[in-house]
């Protein structure tokens, strides 16, 4: 049993593996993690918030740098044991720095919507150890404000909109290992990007971690649970409507995190800090800089 969960983990982990953030003229945020809400089996509605900066480093000219904040709306219900729906709804704040100008740039971005399926639910197995394995599919709908004509209007790539413009397919999967109040959590996620109405398409994408974690009851309602991971993510290059790569765009990193779960009853706050240790992104020409996340939902 145990060679069987440890394949289905690194199987979870790689089969994406042809599977990729952003160009030298934008970035953009898409398919943000939800850390440790994966391990909270009920029902919640919720408010995330993210921040994320990027630095041009090209050798060449001026740079600029790239601040991306992102707020979600994440609602998860059961419909039955076994079935859970999620629906997530973000609006995007983007902002330019650069010694051309600055620009600004917010609306919706796309909402996604997942069916998960349990497929182990706490099942026990050696030394007293719970399984819990789902996962999903679903759609990205190309919602968000799209300007397809970003670049020759303004001079930003076509990242640089808060939605894509474009229909995707989605996939993911979370596996729970827990003793007593530790656990590992492992997850996945894929997005398959369709062309946007003016035929460009942006990479696919992939992002993968795995999280360690504790929980500290402090009283009958309040509970404590920090967590350290690690996680990656990689986009293959966008595709231009002539079909042809577009330059710079595409790449890989790999981050380290930090935070803590606050639990008060049915309400809890999630905090957490990546910081990059490895990355490659729009060859070279980009470097992302640490990551901040903030959850505030309620259980029920």
């Amino acid at each position: 049993m145990a060679k069987c969960i440890t394949a289905l983990a690194m199987f979870l982990l790689i089969f994406t593996e042809n599977a990729n953030a952003c160009d030298a003229c934008g970035c953009s945020v898409n398919g943000i993690g939800v850390g440790l809400m994966a391990t909270y089996r009920q029902n919640y509605i919720g408010l995330q918030y993210q921040y994320a900066p990027f630095r041009s480093t090209l050798e060449h000219g001026q740079g600029s740098k790239d601040y991306f904040h992102s707020f979600e709306l994440a609602i998860r219900y059961s419909v039955s044991n076994r079935l859970n729906l999620q629906l997530y709804q973000p609006y995007r704040l983007n902002i330019r720095h650069s010694l051309d100008g600055n620009a600004r740039l917010s609306g919706l971005g796309d909402t996604r919507f997942l069916a998960n399926y349990t497929f182990f639910n706490q099942a026990i197995f050696s030394r007293k150890m719970r399984l819990f394995v789902e996962a999903g599919a679903g759609v990205k709908a190309p919602t968000g404000h799209f300007n397809p004509d970003l670049h020759d209007q303004r001079n930003l790539s076509e990242n640089f909109n808060p939605g894509n413009g474009s229909w995707a397919g989605l996939a993911q999967a979370n596996i729970v290992l827990s003793r007593k109040n530790s656990g590992l959590l492992l997850t996945t996620s894929y997005q398959h990007n369709r062309p946007a109405s003016n035929g460009y398409r942006f990479g696919h994408q992939w992002s993968g971690q795995a999280m360690v974690f504790n929980q500290f009851q402090v009283d009958e309602k309040l509970s404590v649970t920090p967590f350290v991971g690690v996680s990656a993510e990689k986009t293959f290059q966008d595709m231009k409507a002539d079909d042809k790569y577009a330059p710079s765009t595409g790449g890989r990193s790999i981050f380290m995190s930090l935070g803590t779960n606050l639990r008060q009853g049915n309400w809890l706050l999630g905090i957490s800090y990546a910081e990059p240790v490895s990355q490659h992104i729009s060859n070279a020409e980009v470097e992302a800089k640490g990551r901040l996340t903030v959850q505030f939902s309620h259980i029920f």
